[in-house]
């Protein structure tokens, strides 16, 4: 990918625009990436820190992300396939895994380190593998990709509404990203380069492999409102941040446009699948390639929505899917804040992951709650331009087709919000046992009581640490989870002390997964590479994939990820990855626990799947605090 640029497969003349005016080819140095923005003077208005110290710094110092042993790979995933096998399927499995290790396995293993040592020491191995399989997916980013994450309310209600709300998120957020551009944030531990693709990028639909396209000389922002697109200009000559007192009355002015909404926006292309997407765009760009180039190029959207939210479900389920025509989902990210001031961030997923954005959203609100107005006397600098739309007939037809395929898919997925204040970490850790291994627990009783089986789980682990490290996946379906499981049966002659010591069990285990997973120490993106490999080779399919026991762990029916923040309101909201899977973006507070819970539609058993993460956070609660536990009630 280092040397793959925007020129490739590019069609329309927007798009040979686009390859003199962005940024697409991956980073040939992190720090050389920064040098290119320069440091500008500027008053104090413009950063939220000042470290003397380049935030870059720690990235050369930082490991490259380890490639797993081949036998420990392999040990782990039979450990892994165990509980959702049979013994006959496992026998059988465990001979298609070791004819691997020994053979073809092992060939390609030799290659993976070989292919290594020619990379470029800032990426891994996996590096080029996992960005393939993002731009490669041809599915929607709608539920399939993009998740929400929601700011925390003002503390001031008079400040809770849209329009304070847009102007002070905005200016703290373009405070980050100042301070970002010029080094000036504090170093962290972990990866940067996913940092550029963060502001002033775009994912650019094409027929095979889509494209992150950058645009280091933007400084403006696309504003959608009622489906109206509007470019706001918030940084001068200069790059200084314009006056929040201008910056206030531009939006004022934006909220204040009584047109009708707009129900035929081009924002609904972006949720189509990515091949049919990529057939209109050019058509589109006929006669809309201003409004094109200014989304594309925006530093991020900015969405102001006419509706209001006030359930966790209500809100989550605006920022993830919303109303279609005021949202843009191929944005690096988009800020949407409704009309009662409920804000939260969408992004788009191929460039970066969660660490990243948590790293701009704990920053902003930091900065957000010291309510200090840009000062520099530049509002006349605070262009407001309103781009509309060129629809012909052609381009009509699809967008009639693009909101129905949109409406379906809005009306089938469900999203509910979990919550239990039964207990919570402090609960769990006087107990002794992990925090995260009782969620995952909980989960996994939740479905077995619901399904009477296991189920392939995947929850994320970042890998941040490591040079081009992203994630990894913890199994959390383990052998000592079904056991606890079934023990915890209204049929099954388990003591309180045998509950006592599987719960226990259950967190040593997870543990140590989650520990070898934060390690690159995982077993699922060796594989992945392994078998990537395989196909660039042009060779048939791998017996370890072909195997009916990999489809298995691959049907992924309890999709998790827990991400927690002072500044966030709720839980990370994200569509499941199965038909009939749960996607579940969970946090385990120092009381209580709670998740977004979401399911495609119909699924006949997403309420009783509700019931049971109740009762089996109720019946685990109970052996914990060491009542009279009584399996009684009827799975």
């Amino acid at each position: 990918l280092q040397h793959y640029f925007i020129q490739s497969n590019l069609r329309g003349s927007m798009l040979r625009q686009l390859s003199h005016r962005a940024t697409c080819r991956w980073i040939p140095s992190i720090q050389q990436q920064y040098a290119n923005f320069g440091n500008t003077p500027s008053g104090e208005s413009n950063y939220l820190s000042h470290s003397q110290t380049p935030t870059t710094a720690l990235q050369e110092s930082l490991p490259r992300l380890p490639i797993p042993e081949l036998s420990d790979t392999c040990s782990r995933y039979l450990t892994a396939q165990s509980p959702l096998l049979s013994d006959e399927e496992l026998k059988r499995t465990t001979s298609i895994v070791q004819d691997f290790q020994n053979g073809i396995g092992r060939d390609l293993h030799t290659q993976l380190l070989a292919r290594e040592d020619s990379l470029d020491p800032q990426f891994s191995y996996v590096h080029d593998v996992w960005t393939e399989m993002y731009q490669c997916d041809r599915g929607s980013v709608l539920l399939n990709q993009n998740p929400i994450l929601c700011y925390v309310d003002d503390p001031d209600p008079s400040l809770n509404n849209q329009l304070d709300r847009a102007t002070n998120l905005v200016t703290s957020t373009l405070r980050y990203f100042r301070t970002l551009r010029d080094e000036k944030l504090e170093p962290i531990n972990t990866c940067m380069l996913q940092f550029p693709f963060l502001f002033q990028s775009a994912r650019i639909p094409q027929r095979d492999r889509d494209l992150n396209v950058r645009f280091p000389d933007s400084r403006h922002l696309a504003v959608l409102h009622k489906g109206h697109l509007y470019k706001l200009q918030v940084l001068d000559e200069g790059w200084n941040i314009v006056n929040t007192s201008a910056l206030k009355s531009r939006i004022a002015e934006i909220l204040a446009d009584t047109r009708p909404p707009n129900k035929d926006s081009f924002g609904y292309f972006t949720t189509l699948d990515r091949v049919t997407w990529s057939g209109i765009r050019p058509k589109v760009e006929v006669t809309n390639s201003e409004l094109l180039q200014t989304i594309d190029s925006a530093l991020f959207v900015l969405c102001l929505d006419d509706s209001t939210a006030e359930t966790p479900e209500d809100v989550l389920k605006n920022g993830l899917v919303g109303d279609g025509y005021n949202r843009w989902f191929d944005k690096s990210f988009s800020l949407i804040i409704t009309g009662n001031g409920k804000a939260g961030i969408n992004w788009e997923h191929s460039w970066g992951d969660g660490v990243t954005i948590m790293n701009m959203i704990n920053a902003v609100q930091t900065n957000y709650l010291l309510r200090t107005p840009v000062l520099h006397d530049n509002g006349e600098k605070a262009d407001l331009t309103r781009i509309d739309q060129n629809i012909d007939d052609d381009v009509m037809r699809h967008l009639t087709a693009a909101k129905q395929s949109f409406e379906a898919a809005k009306s089938g997925y469900e999203l509910v919000e979990f919550h239990s204040d039964a207990f919570g970490k402090e609960a769990v850790k006087k107990f002794g046992a992990s925090p995260d291994a009782v969620s995952q627990l909980i989960f996994q009783m939740a479905y077995w009581r619901t399904h009477r089986t296991c189920v392939g789980t995947y929850e994320s682990c970042s890998t941040a640490a490591f040079r081009s490290g992203r994630t990894e996946t913890i199994r959390s379906c383990t052998s000592e989870t079904k056991n606890c499981s079934v023990a915890f049966d209204h049929t099954h002659p388990a003591t309180p002390s045998d509950l006592v010591t599987l719960l226990k069990e259950c967190s040593v285990k997870h543990v140590t997964l989650c520990r070898e997973a934060a390690q690159g120490q995982g077993f699922d993106r060796h594989l992945f590479a392994m078998r990537a490999l395989n196909r660039w080779a042009g060779k048939e399919e791998l017996g370890v994939f072909s195997d009916p026991s990999w489809g298995k762990m691959a049907t992924i029916g309890l999709s998790t990820s827990t991400v927690g923040s002072p500044a966030l309101q709720y839980y990370l909201g994200f569509g499941a990855v199965s038909p009939k899977g749960y996607g579940i973006g969970y946090l385990m507070r120092n009381s209580s626990i709670g998740a977004a819970v979401s399911c495609y539609l119909p699924n006949d058993h997403f309420s009783h799947f509700v019931h049971h993460l109740h009762s089996a956070t109720e019946d685990i609660f109970a052996v914990m605090s060491g009542k009279n536990f009584k399996p009684s009630r009827k799975l």
